[in-house]
């Protein structure tokens, strides 16, 4: 996965513990995300993410952390990820009321997903 702005950690300065607990809390809270495939990244504006088996962890140092997947984050990468304008995500993807979607809210709008129509910008 390539996030615009994202910087390995190998190639950083210590600092990231903050972002080692918030995303090892979040995989104990989120079991179903899988296992970490990646290495800690930090982000633009201060945040960090980490890849996981079915899903993407993206956090600032005081905004929580919140995983996007599927074809929501593939939308969201394609638009620029937390260095574009939807910027950080606000919440993990929920279920429409309807019961028939899916999205995630982020600092910029939200994306939504409906079968059979892909991932969209909510209007």
């Amino acid at each position: 996965m390539s996030v615009e702005g994202a910087v390995n950690s190998s190639e950083t300065y210590a600092g990231l513990e903050v972002f080692e607990c918030q995303f090892e809390r979040f995989a104990l809270e989120h079991p179903w995300i899988g296992r970490r495939t990646g290495d800690l990244m930090l982000a633009p504006r201060g945040g960090g993410l980490l890849e996981f088996q079915h899903a993407t962890v993206f956090a600032l140092p005081d905004g929580g952390a919140h995983e996007v997947h599927g074809e929501i984050l593939a939308w969201y990468l394609a638009h620029g990820g937390p260095s574009g304008t939807l910027g950080y995500p606000l919440s993990n993807e929920k279920r429409t009321p309807t019961g028939h979607g899916r999205y995630n809210s982020f600092e910029g709008g939200t994306v939504g997903w409906l079968p059979g129509v892909g991932a969209f910008l909510m209007g």
